[in-house]
């Protein structure tokens, strides 16, 4: 997993300025405690955000503008802008510097941003957010959450110690964490999805190509089963849960040590099929797809969707 954060910028001997309205088109950069700012961008514009400690939210909207409202308790801001890519970074300040100090204080991030513009967004310490975009999207966070919602074609979402959640995405999915859950809602694209220390679900999801792994939870699956797709569910201690159309068909290959394994649909299996370990392969309707289901301590199910609508998807 990449978990290198690259926030910190080239320190620059600048003092901190008092806050003026930033109205230079092209500036190549200023140093400020607080912005408050629109500059214009082209289409299919970078929007890159970075800090240490705080929050970061972005929107999209109709505008061909980016606009900033951002401050921060110590330190500076530094932002750079031009017709096609906005930075906005966090530095320490020119008195910290000489005194060898590494403070940076908490930041505030507020950025309304063009729809389809592509976001690079990265912090530390703090939660990330991005809603509307409709473009892509690469959010990180060390210690935080991370929300993402609305991209295209792509978006990357991690958090190292913190819930990452993704909703409709028009495109690819990478969703991991090391300590916290994976939730995901009405992705259309390839979707990898992967934690060390939580649940992970994956609700409403219309893809042909699925993979995850956690070591410690469940994993729950609700979507299609597309023909000729592949899905590959794997968890050391916990159930693995699909719930997929009564018209799914796919070659099943499912294993658990310590578990059992049930399904709502006529399966066709040869006895030579069924092993000793804990291993079963079979066959449901037209067994066009592939699909991959391991767990060592837990269950495996594969449920009609149809006829489990009685339970929740994230149960």
């Amino acid at each position: 997993m990449r978990n290198e954060m690259t926030l910190t910028r080239v320190a620059v001997a600048a003092a901190a300025l008092m806050v003026l309205p930033l109205t230079a088109q092209g500036q190549n950069y200023v140093y400020r405690s607080q912005i408050d700012t629109t500059v214009r961008l082209d289409k299919g514009g970078t929007v890159d955000l970075g800090l240490i400690s705080g929050n970061i939210r972005v929107t999209g909207w109709d505008r061909q503008e980016v606009k900033v409202t951002a401050s921060i308790e110590e330190g500076l801001l530094r932002f750079d802008a031009n017709s096609s890519r906005v930075t906005l970074s966090v530095e320490r300040s020119d008195e910290d510097r000489h005194r060898n100090r590494h403070n940076v204080g908490e930041a505030r991030f507020d950025v309304s941003v063009p729809r389809g513009t592509k976001l690079l967004l990265e912090a530390v310490s703090g939660d990330v957010v991005a809603t509307g975009s409709q473009g892509e999207v690469d959010a990180n966070s060390v210690s935080g959450d991370v929300r993402v919602t609305d991209a295209v074609r792509e978006a990357n979402v991690q958090s190292v110690s913190g819930s990452v959640t993704a909703n409709r995405i028009n495109g690819d999915l990478r969703a991991e964490s090391v300590s916290g859950d994976v939730r995901a809602e009405e992705i259309s694209g390839k979707i990898e999805a992967n934690t060390v220390s939580g649940g992970i679900r994956l609700i409403g999801a219309k893809s042909r190509d699925v993979r995850t792994e956690t070591v410690s939870g469940d994993i729950i699956y609700t979507g299609t089963i597309e023909p000729s797709g592949r899905y590959d569910f794997e968890s050391h201690s916990g159930t693995v849960r699909m719930n997929i159309p009564r018209s799914s068909g796919a070659q099943v290959s499912v294993e658990t040590f310590s578990g059992d394994v049930s399904t709502d649909f006529t399966a066709t299996m040869q006895p030579a099929n069924r092993r000793r370990n804990g291993h079963f392969e079979f066959t449901i309707g037209d067994g066009r797809a592939r699909i991959t289901a391991q767990t060592f301590s837990g269950r495996i199910e594969i449920n009609d969707d149809a006829g489990s609508s009685t339970r929740r998807d994230d149960e």
